[in-house]
């Protein structure tokens, strides 16, 4: 990845980490605010986080085995709680995707030990993805999320910035796998 794409990535990801926290902040603040909607802010701050980290030209504070656990977990918690998440943010089946597709982009491609704690490259020469159907299968899914967001996002205005958020979320995860492949 250039040197310049690195960079606009991974600040377009850690503005939507920002966001994601600064949701959090609110909802911790606002009586009634429902506990689904923190888990998936939580959710929407980590997988921002990792994805940064993958785009940063300088690398990040864990290794790779760390941001491993962290998206395993994430991705257990969606799968065992089940939590319902109103209209078009997705629920946990579609957040348990999303770990699932973190995982897969630190896991698809060989790596060396410290690969999340130094500049990630997502291909390492001449390696080939593993799975590279199920990486496929994950390009399509983000693709057709992302053409749905769009459409939140320039049909409602009390959800425009939410929507494109989780838009450059999609993009860019469907954008890093297919980079993978």
């Amino acid at each position: 990845m250039a040197t310049w794409l690195g960079w606009t990535c991974t600040a377009a990801f850690l503005a939507v980490a920002g966001y994601a926290v600064a949701r959090l902040v609110v909802a911790c603040r606002t009586p009634g605010s429902g506990g689904c909607h923190r888990t998936v802010d939580t959710a929407h701050a980590l997988m921002a986080l990792g994805m940064a980290v993958m785009c940063s030209p300088v690398g990040g504070p864990l290794p790779m085995a760390g941001w491993q656990t962290v998206f395993l977990l994430l991705t257990a918690w969606f799968v065992v709680r089940r939590e319902p998440v109103s209209g078009w943010h997705g629920g946990g089946l579609h957040h348990a995707v999303g770990g699932l597709a973190m995982l897969y982009m630190l896991t698809a491609v060989p790596h060396s030990a410290h690969a999340m704690a130094s500049p990630w490259s997502p291909r390492m020469a001449g390696e080939q993805a593993a799975l590279p159907l199920l990486g496929w299968i994950f390009v399509g899914y983000f693709a057709v999320h992302a053409a749905r967001l769009a459409r939140v996002s320039l049909r409602s205005d009390t959800h425009r910035v939410a929507a494109g958020c989780q838009g450059v979320m999609a993009v860019g995860a469907g954008g890093m796998i297919l980079a993978l492949l």
